[in-house]
């Protein structure tokens, strides 16, 4: 049983991404073993809902035995180990030479900020994936997205539909803009949004949504990205709600 697992949620994203796109589309799932346990989580059942790519939320304290843990069960299923990190992680290298990915999560109004922080975090990972999740470009201000582009593999907007009171129509219009009207993702930077999705309606509302409407999400999203990652589910123990 993994706790706070949406079943709906999960058949709908390995239902609506991995069958339409190509074998490299990322399906991600975000993990804080914090809350949830990595020997609570049935990693057969997450290879078997189309998840990819899992991205685990460590610190400068417990980077080495939690990502050791999950990398190990990830391996055994074939998912991808990813780092899950915020400003001032020390240890991108170490993870690096682990191989594992790291995932940097800059939430900001002052991107220009962080910049040379990125760029290290870049050097620090060569030869293994990079990413930055951030605020919705246009939804939350100005977030420099061709500024971050040439420094990750991907960028990921957190494009949580509930927290920013939007629809559908908002979702696939924005990332139309991310990937169509700014050329530049397409011409210089190709492949480079994979849109975060939030599980439930919101902070404010811990409801799971059903599988119709994240089904509806993912497929508003897929034609214009390189993947999705799922969050929420498996963060926090929602019991009863399910």
């Amino acid at each position: 049983m993994i706790l706070g697992l949406n079943s709906g949620c999960v058949a709908a994203s390995a239902n609506s991404t991995t069958t339409p796109t190509s074998s490299n589309y990322i399906v991600g799932y975000y993990i804080n073993p914090n809350v949830t346990p990595i020997s609570e989580i049935d990693f057969n059942a997450l290879k078997s809902a189309g998840i990819t790519d899992i991205y685990v939320l460590v610190t400068n304290k417990n980077y080495s035995p939690v990502l050791s843990e999950a990398q190990q069960k990830a391996n055994a299923v074939g998912i991808r180990t990813n780092a899950w990190v915020y400003p001032g992680f020390n240890y991108a290298s170490k993870v690096a030479q682990m191989r594992i990915g790291v995932q940097l999560d800059v939430e900001t109004y002052n991107m220009p900020k962080y910049l040379l922080q990125i760029l290290a975090m870049r050097l620090d990972t060569y030869g293994e994936t990079f990413s930055v999740t951030v605020k919705p470009d246009g939804w939350d201000g100005n977030q420099y997205y061709y500024l971050i582009a040439p420094l990750c593999d991907y960028i990921v907007p957190q494009l949580y539909v509930g927290e920013y009171q939007k629809g559908i129509t908002n979702l696939t219009n924005r990332i139309k803009i991310y990937n169509q009207i700014y050329n530049i993702y397409n011409i210089l930077f190709p492949g480079k949004i994979v849109a975060g999705l939030e599980t439930y309606q919101s902070d404010k509302t811990a409801t799971p949504k059903n599988t119709t409407t994240l089904s509806a999400e993912i497929k508003a999203v897929q034609p214009y990205t390189q993947g999705v990652i799922l969050f929420r589910y498996g963060l926090s123990n929602f019991n009863g709600l399910e």
